[in-house]
């Protein structure tokens, strides 16, 4: 009798184990190391670990439950660590806590569905990161820097950061809050359809000024009709403004849709350009 009691009090006791908001902030941070310490066996693994040394030590008290803990996430991991990974990280954590409590996970368990969720996140992840907050903010940035605005790159690194740690740090926590079903309900709410459309939109109107106000071209040519002398770019500027940069950008974006390599386009670019000059066709604003 003695002794059930005695497994009672421990499993009380161990019931009382809660991590801290620190905790939970310092695994969501330190997670951003994830690739830190990557190697080509186990990638992020040892990161991963290591952004849960927190989580780990809040849980466990002796070091022997400690090592223990750790050596089930130092298996091969690896997804987008920053906007939407973080998820994952937040799922771990809860999962964790969990165990220290009590209840039947063992890593099998949360190695199963971080390894299941990290290809995913991953996908979502770059498509977010790379796909739309990175070339929106480089392409506002880069019109700014060159017209001389010294704001332009500090914009860029300013907003990234905070667009980044927000996302981050809230699918994080709604990872940790509301585990496996986050996700599911992140995926039928529709949510990430939403954002995507309304990025895609913003850089659409981004890459479409870029190419009005940053392809330089236009056309010397004047020729007489009758005794009136006619400009060509101002006739061409009548009907549609910036319509030989937008020729230009669309023709570059069909080669780019056809798969032609980079260097092709270059080279085709030089010799259109340097051609047209020497007749008198092109020239680029003064």
């Amino acid at each position: 009798m003695q002794e059930v009691q005695e497994k009672q009090a421990v499993k009380g006791k161990n019931r009382e184990v809660k991590l801290r908001k620190s905790d939970l902030v310092k695994h969501w941070f330190l997670g951003y190391s994830s690739e830190t310490c990557y190697n080509y066996e186990r990638l992020q693994a040892l990161g991963a670990t290591n952004a849960m040394v927190p989580i780990v030590r809040r849980l466990y008290k002796t070091k022997e439950e400690q090592v223990e803990a750790l050596k089930k996430y130092m298996v091969f991991f690896n997804t987008e660590p920053s906007y939407i990974g973080t998820v994952i990280h937040g799922i771990a954590a809860s999962m964790e806590e969990q165990a220290a409590n009590g209840e039947e996970i063992t890593a099998e368990d949360i190695n199963s569905v971080r390894t299941g969720l990290m290809g995913p996140m991953a996908g979502i992840g770059d498509t977010v990161s790379q796909g739309i907050v990175y070339p929106i903010l480089a392409g506002i940035s880069c019109s700014l820097a060159l017209a001389g605005n010294i704001m332009g790159p500090i914009i860029f690194e300013v907003l990234y950061k905070v667009i980044m740690l927000t996302m981050g740090y809230n699918m994080y926590m709604m990872g940790y809050k509301q585990g496996k079903t986050a996700i599911l309900k992140f995926l039928r709410a529709g949510t990430l359809n939403r954002i995507t459309e309304v990025f895609s939109i913003i850089g659409l109107m981004v890459v479409g000024n870029m190419a009005a106000t940053r392809v330089g071209i236009f056309t010397p040519i004047n020729f007489k009709v009758g005794e009136v002398a006619v400009n060509m770019q101002s006739v061409l500027d009548s009907l549609l403004p910036g319509l030989l940069p937008l020729v230009a950008t669309l023709g570059v974006w069909k080669l780019v849709a056809n798969k032609m390599k980079p260097t092709y386009i270059i080279a085709i670019l030089f010799v259109v350009g340097i051609a047209t000059s020497l007749l008198g066709i092109l020239s680029v604003p003064a």
